[in-house]
């Protein structure tokens, strides 16, 4: 008598463990077609295979990396790659976190942003696009369209990385990517999350500008404790958390400064933030600026209507510059380690971490790095500048 509550018990335990189980296997969303474990823990919903076959390498070595560094038990996500605005408009992340993925992100093809834009610009304009807007949206050149489509694919698979990291390491956190979520999310410090996402996805759009302003860099022992300093939205759409890479370009298509998610490159188009924003702020690398991997030049740019100078780079604020420089100090601080310390320190290091314990506590050990930070960051820095 006594012992028929627990056997009923356990049986709708078990019950709902296998019901859970079933539902991420079978789960399907509607104007989708399910790959599944074309990449290991992760599952690909898409109108073709040809439209996920861009992701399918680097998301692999992306999870390969995390697991030599966490572990074969990683948690499961699904990535959704929108080629309709109808696929668009049918991702609704709640139902996929529910059908037992621990993270979820959605990526949307050039077609597909070129798609939104125009209809934006026709819900400002009316019917009335200038014919000259609408062919020249019409006949992107093939190159744009996939330098667009790589830098898209740079930000996803960095954006896999982040979401592995924040759902394996806090696992009442469910990452969606219709959400802009902050370095707070992980137990890590900031620099190892930007460091360990840099490495995974081999995304660096900062390296460049921290050669450039060596003379500006936070001493490493601040990198080590600090916060990932913080950047405004422009708009007030998206909070200052972005990512690393989510760009320098003004509140055009891909949305404001400073919300961006990874791997953006400097413009707003493939990883800046979500909002919609203006269709003429261009930025480098901006929708319609045409700049560094941007949309068609011509009618966009930085102000209005610029013709071929859309492209053009805006200055950076004070918060923004220090960002940047701070992502590409702990990018390469972290690959700096990986270099001189080897691997297996750097696990020791992440566990350690992930435990609350200071980083600069470890690697002032004598048998990793040393407690003579001076000669550290001598040696750091010299290996910055060799690199290319």
């Amino acid at each position: 008598m006594i012992r028929r509550p627990i056997i009923a018990a356990l049986v709708l335990t078990t019950a709902f463990s296998v019901s859970l189980a079933n539902a991420q296997q079978t789960a399907s969303f509607k104007s989708f077609t399910a790959f599944r474990n074309v990449v290991p823990d992760i599952d690909f919903f898409a109108s073709s295979r040809q439209a996920i076959a861009p992701y399918e390498k680097p998301a692999g070595e992306a999870i390969a990396k995390l697991k030599q560094l966490f572990g074969a038990n990683l948690p499961k996500g699904a990535i959704f790659i929108c080629s309709t605005l109808v696929q668009k408009d049918a991702v609704y992340e709640p139902k996929v976190l529910r059908s037992g993925y621990s993270w979820s992100l959605t990526a949307e093809t050039p077609e597909v942003r070129a798609q939104a834009m125009l209809a934006r610009i026709k819900s400002q304009m009316g019917n009335d696009v200038p014919a000259e807007i609408r062919d020249r949206m019409q006949k992107m050149q093939p190159e744009m369209m996939a330098n667009a489509e790589k830098q898209t694919v740079s930000s996803v698979t960095q954006q896999i990385a982040y979401a592995v990291i924040q759902t394996l390491l806090n696992k009442e956190l469910q990452y969606r990517s219709s959400r802009l979520d902050d370095m707070g999310k992980s137990p890590l410090p900031d620099w190892l999350d930007i460091g360990i996402a840099s490495y995974a996805s081999g995304v660096n759009t900062a390296l460049s500008y921290l050669k450039q302003n060596m003379d500006q860099t936070f001493p490493i022992e601040d990198v080590l404790s600090m916060a990932r300093p913080f950047v405004a939205s422009s708009s007030g759409q998206n909070g200052g958390g972005g990512r690393p890479g989510g760009g320098n370009g003004g509140g055009n298509f891909g949305g404001a400064t400073g919300g961006g998610m990874p791997g953006g490159g400097q413009g707003g188009f493939p990883g800046g933030g979500r909002s919609m924003g203006g269709f003429s702020g261009g930025g480098q690398g901006g929708f319609p600026g045409g700049g560094q991997g941007g949309f068609p030049g011509g009618f966009g740019g930085e102000g209005g209507q610029r013709g071929q100078r859309g492209g053009q780079q805006r200055q950076m604020s004070k918060d923004e510059q220090d960002r940047t420089i701070f992502d590409g100090q702990s990018i390469t601080i972290f690959s700096f380690l990986l270099e001189k310390i080897g691997v297996d320190k750097v696990k020791e290091l992440i566990k350690q971490a992930q435990e609350g314990k200071e980083t600069r506590e470890y690697l002032s050990k004598p048998d990793v790095l040393g407690s003579d930070f001076e000669k550290i960051e001598e040696a750091w820095t010299a290996w910055v500048k060799a690199q290319k």
